[in-house]
């Protein structure tokens, strides 16, 4: 066939329609293997340029001849190829017209050759590659068309598969109204084409309906009607995508027309596809991504959601009484170690242990590990749930600042928490859940309304499981609600509330959001506790250091240093300054409220030292409690640390140290039995130091100070301004240095360096505690609120130190 005759053929067919465009592909097709000269491309494209200028002038036509090289060899469609490739250069308004009848051109276009239906196919994406280059939407449509004509010859699957995509990329670039259409009558026709068990079907109904995801569309409710007739022919595990495309057409409607019902139904059928794929599915992150963004505009959020992608396991096999039996237990064991109440992300509904326990049981993961039983060994299966019931049971906990129209309990209880309006409180728990929700967690909790308050049993174990929870969660999210840029961080309010101290601590991962719930740092999105410039910032707020901040262990080691976190905060209700500690010191005491500060403070203290025996957290000046003379009424006292500046030994002075009784006094105070506190009174190992003599030296009114010149056995002699008159009976005061042997329990020889080492150590200066002791032999401190800064006479004086331990009430 020659090369003029099909041009001739081609202006024929479109007489007086269409002009025919001036650029013509040349595609080569010789055999791979034969053995023509490289310069045959070449001379046939002259030959063809030649032939062309004879044409030029018929029909004021000018023709043009380029190489499209290396496509298709060993293909014998040359003629048909470049005929249809004509069809590249037609305008919009042409191709809308030949849209309505494509059918008599393709008439008058021979389609006999061996194998030419190919050619359409691989010139369609060939093309397509070229469109995504120059984005030209004159060549998409010229490409669709040529798709259109190959898939009547053509009616492959993979090609009606890039058909929809690209009618999808038409769409999306608005490039004609009848776009919606298109898509589901070319998934009718291929749906119907194949059968049932065809292993492409399915995929030929998802793509069938992506083009209508995303871009305006011309008739929402016919579209909408057309969603919903597509969902009812989709099977029931391939019906993910369907509810998404009849969400986003109802979450249009919505936007555009305001009706609540729309809106409502979106967010049930988001939900409903999320529940059909496992978590791990793109679909059930893309469900996930839908429900949120819907649940985000119906608690009344205005911002305009991002741009979200679009949306794209056989049937459980009976299940036994074994396995069932097991994943009980292993559910039951896990829901003991989480909040007795969580918020369900996904509905807002509060829900009980009971109610954890049924959401999972109706879940995908539940039918997937029955269905798992005959896949599995018994090992393999047990591994598989534990991990299956670990990751669906994750939890977020929320931080934050109490605010205005906090919802309790009773608020929410039989609600779902995005129902709610009007408060701020509401407003900030709703955006909580969702925050969660898009981070693909389905469990919440928040202090706010997580409890029951009136349920001393609840409060308890909630108050006493906190620390625990906020550790073992996968997330807490912190919400300032008071810092609004990047350089406000230390001066939140959120820093000086009590229970957020154990907030901090026991959190594993973090992430800080400002005001609009926007992240305050972008330096790591996933936890910003491993930020190091957020890391610098928290221990500039806090006080805390690095090590404690990234790894906290609860306990009583450094006592002193977590009383001193927390003595710059303040809480609601007064007890709660010692039971936002409880966690911290891992201690487990009674919740009474009532009892006043002093109270649950002194039984705080007292279980930190019997517990441990550390007697620094007596080191403090300040007002003293009425539990008990040695503790204190606030945390306040515990902002000042102590500090001395160390006083170098004179080394020539050990020579004539009697070394028996170093060894002796070491010995001594390493066996000394640890700080206790039992009824009421606390027993504080000591070194004493008796009064001598004491000498009134004047005194003061405002404040109301006795200033006196004290001397005491084997100190040097003091002038201490006291608050309180001393009595004459100089025997009746003692000095003493609390003493904690922890340092020395751990040598269990006695050496000579160890004990002359201990001497250098009471050498040094230390804050003494001043006692009187009663007539029952009982001891109290008194002039807490002055500082006694005491120092020995020398090292020698050490050896003769006095052991005590008094009963201190």
């Amino acid at each position: 066939m020659s090369m003029s005759w099909h041009l001739e053929m081609f202006v024929k067919a479109f007489c007086n329609k269409f002009p025919v465009p001036s650029d013509i592909y040349v595609v080569p097709t010789c055999d791979p293997h034969c053995n023509l000269s490289r310069k045959m491309p070449s001379q046939r494209l002259l030959q063809l340029k030649a032939m062309m200028g004879g044409l030029t002038g018929n029909g004021k036509r000018t023709w043009h001849a380029f190489i499209f090289s290396g496509v298709f060899k060993g293909q014998p469609e040359t003629a048909w190829s470049v005929a249809l490739l004509l069809l590249k250069r037609i305008t919009q308004s042409q191709i809308e017209e030949f849209f309505t009848s494509p059918k008599p051109a393709l008439q008058c276009m021979p389609a006999k050759i061996p194998d030419s239906r190919l050619a359409p196919r691989d010139l369609t994406g060939i093309l397509f590659e070229e469109f995504k280059e120059k984005k030209s939407n004159r060549d998409l449509v010229a490409i669709i068309t040529i798709g259109q004509i190959a898939l009547e010859h053509l009616p492959r699957h993979s090609f009606v598969i890039d058909l929809t995509n690209l009618l999808s990329e038409r769409f999306n670039k608005k490039m004609g109204k009848d776009g919606v259409d298109e898509p589901l009558t070319l998934e009718e026709a291929a749906s119907k084409s194949m059968s049932p068990d065809e292993p492409h079907r399915k995929t030929i109904l998802h793509e069938g309906r992506d083009p209508l995801c995303e871009g305006s569309m011309a008739n929402l409710e016919d579209t909408i009607s057309r969603y919903r007739a597509a969902l009812e022919r989709a099977p029931p595990l391939d019906r993910c995508r369907p509810l998404l495309f009849l969400a986003s057409a109802l979450h249009q409607q919505f936007q555009e027309q305001g009706t609540e019902g729309s809106i409502a139904e979106a967010i049930r059928l988001a939900r409903a596809a999320l529940s059909i794929h496992p978590s791990w599915h793109p679909d059930h992150r893309l469900s996930l991504d839908f429900l949120a963004c819907y649940l985000e505009v119906r608690v009344g959020k205005k911002a305009s959601p991002a741009h979200m992608g679009r949306p794209g396991a056989g049937p459980p096999s009976p299940s036994s009484f074994d396995i069932k039996e097991f994943i009980n237990r292993v559910v039951s064991e896990k829901v003991k170690t989480i909040p007795l109440r969580l918020l369900h992300a996904q509905t807002g509904v509060l829900c009980g242990r009971d109610a954890q326990i049924s959401h999972f049981k109706g879940s995908f993961q539940y039918e997937q590990l029955l269905s798992s039983e005959a896949l599995l060994d018994n090992q393999r299966l047990k591994m598989e749930i534990d991990d299956v019931v670990s990751e669906y049971f994750e939890f977020v906990m929320l931080s934050h600042r109490w605010g205005k129209g906090e919802p309790l309990l009773l608020d929410v209880q039989g609600k779902s928490v995005y129902d709610l309006s009007g408060t701020d409180g509401e407003a900030k728990l709703q955006m909580f859940c969702i925050l969660a929700l898009r981070r693909n967690f389905q469990w919440v909790w928040s202090d706010t309304c997580c409890i029951d308050k009136d349920s001393s049993a609840e409060l308890q174990e909630a108050i006493g499981s906190m620390f625990s929870w906020y550790h073992w969660s996968s997330l807490t999210i912190v919400h300032l609600s008071d810092v609004f840029d990047a350089a406000s961080l230390i001066g939140s309010d959120w820093f000086t509330r009590g229970w957020t101290l154990q907030e901090l601590l026991a959190s594993h991962t973090v992430l800080f959001c400002k005001h609009d719930w926007s992240l305050y740092s972008k330096g790591d999105a996933v936890n910003h506790r491993a930020d190091p410039v957020l890391l610098e910032e928290l221990q500039n707020a806090t006080g805390i250091t690095k090590q404690h901040l990234t790894n906290f262990s609860p306990g009583m080691d450094d006592a002193r240093s977590r009383l001193h976190w927390a003595s710059g905060r303040r809480t609601t209700r007064p007890e709660d300054l010692a039971y936002s500690l409880f966690g911290i010191f891992q201690v487990h005491l009674p919740i009474i409220y009532g009892e006043c500060t002093p109270k649950a403070l002194g039984r705080l203290l007292a279980e930190i030292i019997s517990h441990s025996g550390d007697v620094s957290v007596v080191d403090w000046v300040g007002e003293a409690s009425s539990f008990n003379s040695c503790f204190l009424v606030d945390l306040v006292p515990y902002q000042t640390v102590p500090h001395f500046q160390p006083i170098s030994g004179d080394p020539a002075g050990r020579n004539d140290l009697d070394v028996e009784k170093a060894l002796k006094l070491y010995g001594k105070l390493a066996e000394l039995a640890r700080a206790g506190f039992a009824n009421g009174k606390l027993s504080l190992p000591s070194t004493a130091h008796s009064f001598t003599a004491v000498k009134l030296r004047g005194s003061s009114i405002r404040p109301l100070r006795y200033i006196y010149e004290m001397h005491a056995s084997r100190l040097r002699p003091l002038n201490v301004a006291l608050s309180v008159e001393l009595d004459e009976s100089v025997d009746t005061y003692t000095l003493v240095r609390p003493w904690h042997p922890k340092s020395l329990e751990q040598r269990k020889n006695y050496t000579v360096e160890a004990a002359l080492k201990l001497l250098e150590q009471l050498e040094q200066p230390f804050n003494a505690l001043l006692l009187k002791r009663s007539f029952s032999n009982e001891y109290t401190r008194i002039a807490c609120d002055c500082t006694i800064t005491a120092r020995v006479q020398d090292l020698a004086s050490t050896l003769d130190s006095e052991v005590l331990i008094p009963e201190i009430v």
